[in-house]
């Protein structure tokens, strides 16, 4: 489970490790940047006093840290910078443009209208995904070059706010469960197509993740849950009725209990299946969302024994 969080002084180490790698600094800082505790801190003291205008994130899978991504807003001309470093074992597994997509969807909620980067031209990967994601090379304007960029060593590219929202769509819900007489049971929607997956459904202007999928959930199941954030896994794939355009889906867990669900979208939802762990992995089709489902299955199986 990919987790990208707000970084916190408890990150500090993390990320000290993370600029000391040679291998992460090198088309960067060749040799690695070894910096202080305290020099760490009050880099960090200057993202979280500027909070939301700008922000570093930790990224960590299934609790192992992974690296950083980050976003400053610049509020004369409303463009921010864009980063993200990984170690080595995070890189192509699709780890980095969960975290990019995070980080690109957070700066433009909090006013961005273009996002910019300027990789090493010989860090091929990386340039590769930013033209995944939408970036376009351009000539790099006075404003970056007067932060101190170096059009001569570093490619400039550029991503404007209606050219990723043409190119992206992003949808929010959860896994939902209930506790029936001891046991976990999972709510699962069966389409009018006759796939079955979880409650979810399209963000709209101005909504959190969290607010999409409340209202999600709702509109779907005539439910109110409780959502547990701290469990938020993605998936991207690219949509066939519109091709050109990936679709990104979050999910958190929720649990819901002295209701019961009801379908609301008889349109939509052909029809609404709690079941049992093996059951619901038996009856989904899809192999990442099965994986997802045991993923949720574990944390919540965990997370029960740490709190006796």
């Amino acid at each position: 489970m990919i987790t990208i969080k707000e970084s916190t002084y408890d990150d500090i180490k993390n990320i000290q490790n993370l600029w000391a790698d040679e291998d992460v600094m090198q088309y960067i800082w060749p040799g690695g940047l070894h910096e202080t505790g305290e020099a760490v801190r009050e880099w960090l003291d200057r993202f979280i006093s500027a909070r939301p205008k700008q922000n570093h994130y930790s990224i960590f899978e299934d609790g192992k840290y992974c690296g950083e991504t980050q976003y400053r807003i610049d509020s004369e001309t409303k463009n921010a910078s864009l980063d993200i470093k990984l170690f080595e074992f995070a890189r192509g597994r699709g780890i980095a443009t969960q975290a990019l997509l995070y980080s690109i969807q957070e700066a433009f909620k909090q006013g961005a209208e273009n996002l910019w980067v300027d990789p090493h031209p010989a860090n091929a990967k990386a340039i590769n995904l930013y033209r995944k994601l939408g970036f376009i090379q351009k000539e790099m304007p006075e404003y970056v070059i007067a932060l101190g960029e170096d059009p001569s060593l570093y490619i400039y590219m550029e991503l404007g706010k209606k050219e990723f929202n043409d190119k992206f769509e992003k949808s929010c819900g959860a896994i939902v469960y209930t506790i029936d007489g001891g046991v976990i049971k999972y709510l699962l929607v069966e389409e009018m197509s006759g796939s079955h997956s979880f409650p979810k459904g399209h963000m709209e202007e101005g909504e959190t993740e969290i607010e999409t999928a409340l209202r999600e959930i709702k509109e779907e199941t005539n439910l109110k849950v409780e959502l547990d954030t701290e469990f938020r896994a993605s998936e991207q794939y690219t949509l066939s009725e519109k091709p050109g355009v990936t679709k990104q889906v979050v999910y958190f867990l929720a649990k819901y209990k002295d209701s019961s669900p009801s379908i609301t979208r008889p349109d939509e939802v052909k029809a609404l299946k709690i079941l049992k762990l093996e059951d619901a992995i038996n009856t989904i089709e899809y192999d990442n969302k099965k994986e997802m489902l045991k993923k949720a299955d574990s944390y919540l199986k965990n997370k029960a024994e740490n709190t006796f």
